[in-house]
């Protein structure tokens, strides 16, 4: 009896020890790596044309190997300049599963949220001031479904939408670029 109850007992912890809990925690990509490309962004630095000192257009972004599992995409762009406030250029969400690439100066796929330079819900180049380079991410967050927003898309910060995606996002992938002004 006692040999059926330890083997019983056995049998019952690896099936415990099978059944994986779906916390929603990021995970790799399920076919390789997440990743972000962009073709405006040479060995690390973002072209001027998608700066104040060119026409302003958003970057043209691609990314590959999201995890199964993805619903959405979300993109954000910022630079935390050394006064430490988080400046924010590229605020965009809703972006369905199947597309995975943005044109230059996107203005059509997904919605976009508010970004910090003028409040608009737009992309808005990057215009830092200052001398030296200055560094910008960019990063796509692969999520598993849409995420709960409870604010118009006017008040629509990236602190809200990364909070709305916290427990959704599966992967994400970021794409540190730099820029110096003429």
């Amino acid at each position: 009896m006692n040999a059926f109850k330890f083997s019983a007992l056995g049998i019952l912890m690896v099936v415990l020890l099978g059944c994986k809990k779906d916390t929603q925690e990021p995970t790799p990509a399920d076919n390789g790596m997440f990743s972000l490309q962009s073709t405006g962004v040479t060995n690390g630095v973002l072209a001027a044309k998608y700066t104040c000192d060119g026409q302003s257009y958003a970057p043209p972004l691609s990314w590959a190997n999201a995890p199964t599992r993805t619903k959405q995409f979300a993109i954000t762009m910022h630079h935390i300049p050394p006064t430490g406030d988080k400046h924010v250029y590229y605020l965009l969400y809703n972006i369905p599963s199947t597309i995975t690439s943005l044109p230059e100066n996107n203005t059509t796929l997904g919605l976009f949220g508010i970004n910090t330079v003028n409040g608009k819900n737009t992309y808005t180049p990057p215009c830092s001031q200052g001398p030296g380079a200055k560094i910008y991410v960019l990063t796509v967050y692969a999520l598993s479904e849409q995420p709960v927003i409870s604010v118009a898309p006017s008040k629509l910060t990236m602190d809200i939408l990364t909070e709305a995606m916290s427990k959704i996002t599966l992967a994400k992938s970021e794409l540190s670029v730099s820029y110096t002004r003429p």
